[in-house]
């Protein structure tokens, strides 16, 4: 599985597959990796497996490496990790996903400088 692989336009790192971010976002949430097995209707050998692929296509020592580089670089998405956290719906994930699309104004970016949330 170490074969070529295209890049995403703005990272080094090589894209993930599907398989691979969606164990990666379970990971994210805390998941083992039995819990993850259990979710993707797979074995946990298999979830071992895209784990690996996903830390060395990430050139990640460990899972929360490996995460926040996917998050940082686009490869999986903070907001699907957030909606799943929270259990919304789909309709509830486009909302959020446009949200976080948009550019911060001078007001978000001083609510977050002052560690509250933005509206």
């Amino acid at each position: 599985m170490h074969g070529t692989s295209s890049t995403t336009p703005s990272s080094k790192y090589r894209k993930l597959a599907p398989r691979q971010a969606e164990a990666l976002t379970h990971r994210a949430r805390g998941l083992s990796n039995a819990e993850t097995a259990a979710a993707m209707q797979c074995s946990i050998a298999n979830v071992a497996n895209l784990l690996t692929e996903c830390f060395f296509k990430l050139h990640a020592r460990n899972s929360t490496d490996a995460v926040a580089k996917a998050i940082k670089h686009g490869l999986i998405q903070f907001t699907l990790v957030a909606s799943i956290i929270s259990g919304v719906g789909p309709e509830a994930q486009e909302q959020l996903r446009t949200r976080f699309q948009r550019k911060p104004t001078i007001k978000t970016i001083r609510i977050r400088n002052q560690g509250g949330s933005t509206v």
